[in-house]
């Protein structure tokens, strides 16, 4: 059960601590007051949507802190499993927001994701708002009401998921061999015509780099020849000067008739004698490249062809040439295991449909065991809405299939059938409901699986909309009821609701210092007459206290009986 509330900084809120008991608490107050802040707080501690905008103004961050005790073997297992907390009796969960959106959840003092909290509180806590009446209306909802009315359709449910993930694990397998006979032919009708085009290509290493650079040169052939003539013609004899070699010659000549008076003019001889046989083998190579240096048309087409089709062939599969090499590797494998996997693939073909057969067989088990939960739902539905001021009522839920080969939910798609006067065809729910009829369907559901399911904490946000007079008297009567087992926090404008409770907790807006605040209180003996007084709209004079106490104790007697 929810023990205690912590709320700081939560809208109109900078500091409160609520208590609760573990049966009906209820929560009443002016309409703007700050009930709704009380809602936001606990959906945000149990793992709702974090907004900013509900942090108190003027503040940095928000904190909402909250105490579960009394936990059952199912909740600390879970706690045990999904966090790797071992807790006894009771559990502390806390989380804040801060103004940048950063966001902290902890159980026990330990930091938990989100998805986390909310998987937990699913095990804690139910709950139901205005919004969920219209979740009724869903018809996976109605499917999940009939399948938590029954525990034997979560057996069904479970085999069920496993049997399609395994059926999922094999049809990937199959993908991965070509799928079906046509789309396997297709995948080898593609890769080969891929492998054809790249060893027709036969593009080798450093091929695209080499021939870049040979196109770079042959657009610039004028440059070259031109450059290389002036080149020779500076270290040839020409018709004004001796040719380079020719002067090296002569200075050879000039130094050896002193070589012989010091050593260093040897040296000088030797260096020059060098520099001559450089200068002419580089000539000599200035002419061979101009001999060489001969624009190719046809060369320097095929080159621009060629980088372009590696071009094109580097775009398609990979970017460069290792990445081309390493795709066509995989490919042959590819090819190798399509045209050689016949044998794995007819395995696994029949071994996917064993398992699709043993998918529809619980599926046939799932939905015969979901009508006979239905019709026993719909009968302790009828009873419970009869007992809330609907004599005539009658419910109905309509089977059909989905065109689905299987699903994890099974091939049952259900619409739950209402009527509310006598003489009056049943029809779907969504279609002739009315808001105060809507809640007395939500209640009378929680009152006929309170015994089943292990969530302990139930909150009511003014289910009783819609209501009044006789209704809202069998109302708060059946909250009372379903206390026994559960402990309800409901958010109520029914005086009837409210003088039912175990605990009265009002909350009320006030200015102070500039500023606007919401506080709550307990509410006992007098200040709870004021309130139910109030609410019914008696005056807090002392014909209306009489009035809001007789009605409390009415409502004393009525649980008192409950008990005994």
């Amino acid at each position: 059960m929810l023990q205690t509330l912590n709320i700081q900084n939560v809208a109109l809120i900078d500091k409160l601590a609520l208590n609760f008991v573990d049966k009906l608490n209820v929560i009443s107050g002016e309409t703007g007051a700050g009930k709704s802040i009380m809602l936001d707080s606990l959906s945000f501690v149990f793992g709702g949507r974090a907004d900013k905008t509900l942090i108190r103004s003027g503040e940095n961050k928000m904190k909402v802190e909250a105490i579960f005790s009394m936990l059952d073997d199912n909740q600390k297992e879970f706690v045990f499993n999904e966090v790797g907390i071992k807790v006894e009796d009771e559990i502390f969960i806390s989380r804040e927001l801060d103004i940048q959106g950063k966001n902290i959840c902890k159980i026990n003092g330990e930091l938990i994701p989100v998805a986390t909290l909310k998987k937990l509180c699913l095990k804690l806590i139910d709950i139901h708002g205005q919004s969920e009446h219209l979740a009724i209306l869903d018809n996976n909802y109605q499917l999940n009401i009939i399948d938590n009315f029954n525990s034997e359709s979560n057996n069904y449910l479970q085999e069920l998921f496993d049997l399609i993930e395994n059926v999922k694990s094999i049809e990937k397998q199959i993908e991965q061999l070509g799928g079906n006979e046509i789309e396997k032919q297709n995948l080898i009708d593609l890769y080969r015509y891929q492998l054809q085009e790249l060893n027709e290509a036969n593009i080798k290493e450093n091929e695209f780099e080499e021939l870049s650079n040979e196109k770079k040169e042959m657009a610039q052939y004028e440059k070259i020849n031109e450059n290389l003539k002036l080149s020779f013609e500076k270290l040839s004899k020409n018709n004004f000067s001796e040719s380079a070699s020719e002067q090296i010659y002569s200075a050879i000549k000039s130094i050896q008739n002193v070589a012989e008076l010091n050593d260093k003019y040897k040296n000088i001889t030797n260096r020059l004698d060098s520099v001559l046989i450089e200068i002419e083998d580089i000539n000599e190579e200035i002419q061979t490249a101009l001999r060489n240096n001969v624009f190719d048309q046809d060369r320097f087409e095929f080159i621009d062809n060629r980088l372009d089709l590696i071009k094109s062939l580097f775009r398609k599969y990979g970017g460069d040439f290792n990445s081309l090499q390493k795709y066509k590797d995989d490919i042959s494998n590819k090819l190798d295991f399509l045209i050689n996997g016949a044998e794995k693939y007819a395995e696994l073909t029949d071994e996917r449909s064993k398992i699709v057969t043993q998918i529809l067989s619980v599926q046939d088990k799932l939905s015969l065991v979901r009508k006979k939960s239905a019709d026993k739902l719909i009968k302790e539905l009828e009873i419970e809405l009869k007992n809330l001021g609907m004599p005539n009522a009658r419910m109905g839920i309509e089977f059909t299939k989905i065109d689905e080969e299987y699903s994890y939910s099974g091939y049952d798609r259900v619409e739950l059938m209402f009527s509310s006067n006598l003489g009056f065809e049943l029809r779907p729910l969504n279609k002739v409901v009315s808001g105060g009829e809507m809640s007395r369907v939500m209640l009378a559901y929680k009152i006929v699986v309170a015994g089943i399911d292990h969530v302990k904490t139930i909150i009511f946000d003014e289910i009783d909309t819609g209501l009044s007079g006789n209704i809202a008297t069998v109302v708060a009567e059946y909250m009372a009821r379903l206390s026994k087992n559960k402990q309800i926090i409901a958010v109520s404008h029914l005086p009837q609701i409210c003088a039912m409770a175990d605990e009265n907790i009002k909350v009320e807006k006030f200015s102070i210092e500039n500023t606007t605040k919401t506080n709550a209180k307990i509410l006992v003996e007098n200040d709870l007459y004021f309130e139910i007084a109030r609410l019914m709209g008696v005056g807090k004079n002392e014909n209306g206290i009489n009035v809001a106490k007789e009605l409390k104790i009415n409502s004393n007697n009525y649980k008192n009986n409950l008990k005994n």
